[in-house]
């Protein structure tokens, strides 16, 4: 009896400590919807700069709309870059759906310390495999996020913020593979025809850069 009497706390113990680190990472990505949640909608103007060493691709402006709950629109002519996901706030979609969430510890992004919160989407059909979101916890919003997909590959987006209180961000830096990239065919044939790099030694990486600006918000 005695034996019993001393496992059973301790087993209680550690079915505790197991679920806590669960438990703060559903509160915490809880309260990075609520914050969200707050708006209803909103428009901005952005402009979009493309990152890479081979090609010059112009600098775009587009309008970016947002509808509660996770509906984006992009008004912009000509634009053929991949993922397009990493372009919209795609976490928002990610946290209206079922997933299982793991805090797997802390990390300082600039002056800031987040909290690294792993997603696993439960939906089979999702295009996502698994996100990891770099938090922060004292004004709720994401600071950086990795996203795995069946499509598109992995991607990581950096999120800047000018304004302290507004969730939304004013820069956000999409970095990911060139393979996930559809450059304009046009850009592309007269490079190749002119012999300005061969396929083998083109850099691997690009990025993406979104400046928002003008934002125009209305909340709940």
């Amino acid at each position: 009896m005695r034996i019993i009497k001393i496992f059973l706390p301790a087993l209680c113990g550690l079915l505790i400590n197991l679920t806590l680190p669960a438990q703060d990472a559903n509160a915490l990505l809880k309260s990075l919807g609520n914050n969200m949640d707050k708006i209803s909608s909103f428009e901005a103007d952005a402009l979009i700069k493309v990152d890479v060493d081979f090609i010059s691709i112009k600098d775009r402006k587009m309008k970016v709309k947002f509808k509660s709950p996770d509906k984006f629109t992009f008004d912009v002519e000509g634009l053929a870059l991949l993922p397009k996901k990493g372009l919209q706030m795609d976490y928002l979609q990610i946290l209206k759906a079922k997933y299982t969430a793991i805090d797997v510890g802390e990390e300082i992004i600039g002056k800031t310390k987040t909290h690294i919160i792993k997603v696993i989407p439960e939906a089979e059909d999702s295009d996502v495999i698994l996100a990891q979101l770099w938090i922060d916890p004292e004004l709720n919003r994401i600071m950086r996020m990795k996203t795995y997909t069946r499509k598109s590959g992995s991607y990581v987006i950096d999120f800047e913020y000018n304004d302290v209180m507004r969730p939304l961000p004013d820069v956000t830096t999409v970095s990911f593979e060139i393979s996930n990239m559809a450059f304009p065919a046009k850009a592309m044939n007269e490079m190749m025809t002119k012999g300005l790099q061969m396929p083998d030694s083109l850099p691997k990486k690009a990025r993406v850069i979104v400046q928002y600006s003008n934002y125009k918000i209305v909340n709940k």
